[in-house]
Formats: structure tokens, sequence, C-alpha cells
């Protein structure tokens, strides 16, 4: 089980990250809403960036939440599998980044994970935040 300290540091990186994840969602949605119908290359590049680094918050996560106790298991089971519905919507993104998609599809795709992520951040933090402060 990590210290108090360590718990508070953790509570401030999570914080930062669903802050840069949010950041950089909205980055890539506003650029996607100024591109024509093709996107670009440079585009799609940060689009797959923005997944990559989503699919890596999660990753360590699952791994860092994974030192907690038994109590959290029910909130650590949900996010599991909220992590897997996200990583499926990235998939489906990839996938239309890498095929002859209209902008607007992709701008569809981004929304749906938006909304999805905005719900899965707020669960997380509100019941993650108080266990590692406290």
């Amino acid at each position: 089980m990590p210290t108090p300290d360590r718990k508070r540091a953790m509570a401030a990186q999570l914080v930062r990250a669903h802050d840069d994840l949010r950041r950089e969602l909205r980055r890539v949605r506003s650029q996607l809403g100024k591109s024509d119908a093709a996107l670009s290359r440079s585009l799609t590049t940060h689009c797959l960036a923005f997944c990559d680094n989503l699919r890596h918050h999660h990753t360590m996560e699952d791994n860092a939440f994974a030192l907690f106790d038994s109590d959290l298991a029910p909130v650590l089971d949900r996010l599991r599998q909220e992590h897997h519905v996200v990583s499926s919507a990235l998939g489906q993104i990839r996938e239309l980044l890498g095929s002859d998609t209209a902008a607007a599809d992709v701008e569809l795709a981004l929304e749906q994970l938006s909304e999805q992520l905005e719900r899965h951040f707020a669960y997380e933090e509100e019941q993650l935040l108080p266990v590692l402060n406290g």
C-alpha cells in the first residue's frame, strides 16, 4: 500500500493527467473542425498521438491502482471495464483514421469519445480522489 505522501502525489498526477487529456482532446477536435473533408497528415498524427497517450494513461492507472486494498475492488473493476470501452472507441478512431474517411466521421467518433471520457474521468475522480487525499 502506498504511503500517504505517495497517495497525495498520485491524486495530483491523476488530476493533472485528466486535465492534460481533456485539453489535448479539445485541441484535436478544434483542429478537426477547421480541416477540410480530407484529414491532413499532421492532424491524423496528432489524433493518433492522443489515442496513444490515453491508452498509456489507462495502462498506468490499471497497474498503479492494483496496489490498493480490496475495499476499492468494485470501483477499480468498473474503471477497468470503462478502460476497455474507451480502448474499443480508440480502436474505431484508429480504423477511421487509417481509411479514406471524411473528417465529419472522425469528428463524430471524437465527440462520442469525449462524452465517454468526461463521465469516466468524473467517476474516477469522485471515487479515487477522496481515498488518495484522505
